[in-house]
């Protein structure tokens, strides 16, 4: 099969690295289409100058991208993938475990990106929207423990609000933050009275953006994001507390 693309023979000290990148290059470049089949093993093989394992690794590499789906079989080969959305983000929530950014962090974030984001929103929010929104919140208050609550409603919360504003961009990033965000809740051990200040604070914004208010909603969203970075700061010294006199009481058993 005839090369179409302009591939380079590979240094030696970076083989499948080299071969996974100028791959990468021509998918994004628009010189292999979505669905589009690569040319053949061998004839990657000899084009490049590589061993049949490099170029493997290479694909494996692409297919951790998303930007390869490999089939086996008669009509099988490395074909280019449209990446999905739900990788992006369990990249990124990935990301965010192995720095361990402090719930300060998340507020600092939070304050930069959600006060602007929840404006665009009020311009724009249906009243659909505020009937699922609405919604959302009622279920947070009939939420027994703090595990669907987190999953699933706090998450799904702002991730609709950032979606209403338009920007697909920002929707990913903050359903990835706001996803990142329930392992740091569940390390410290949030209590049903922080449960409730979230749901008061939801209600607080909602109740700006149905009034079509930028500004309102965007002081609502500033005040919750404080309250809950607040609460989080006592639910943690709470639990170092419970930590240290639990400590002190095994210490005086043993003794």
């Amino acid at each position: 099969m005839a090369m179409e693309f302009n591939f380079q023979n590979v240094k030696q000290s970076r083989i499948s690295s080299n071969i996974a990148d100028q791959i990468q290059k021509a998918i994004l470049n628009g010189d292999l289409k979505e669905g589009e089949r690569l040319p053949s093993e061998n004839d990657l093989i000899t084009h490049f100058g590589v061993s049949k394992s490099s170029l493997r690794e290479a694909f494996r590499t692409l297919e951790a991208y998303g930007l390869l789906e490999i089939k086996q079989g008669v009509n099988g080969g490395a074909f280019v993938k449209k990446v999905d959305i739900e990788v992006v983000k369990k990249g990124l929530e990935n990301y965010l475990f192995f720095i361990n950014p402090t719930h300060e962090d998340y507020a600092q974030f939070r304050i930069f990106n959600e006060t602007q984001i929840v404006k665009v929103a009020a311009s724009k929010i249906t009243d659909k929207d505020i009937e699922e929104l609405k919604e959302n919140i009622r279920e947070m208050e009939q939420e027994p423990d703090g595990e669907r609550f987190y999953s699933d409603l706090d998450v799904a919360f702002h991730k609709k609000i950032a979606e209403i504003g338009g920007n697909p961009i920002v929707a990913v990033v903050v359903e990835s933050v706001q996803s990142a965000l329930i392992r740091l809740k569940r390390i410290i051990e949030t209590d049903r009275e922080f449960l409730d200040i979230v749901c008061r604070g939801h209600w607080e914004i909602l109740e700006a953006l149905e009034a079509r208010d930028p500004e309102k909603a965007s002081y609502f969203m500033l005040k919750h994001i404080n309250e809950v970075e607040e609460g989080l700061r006592k639910c943690q010294n709470r639990s170092s507390s419970k930590q240290k006199e639990l400590f002190k009481k095994k210490n005086y058993e043993v003794a």
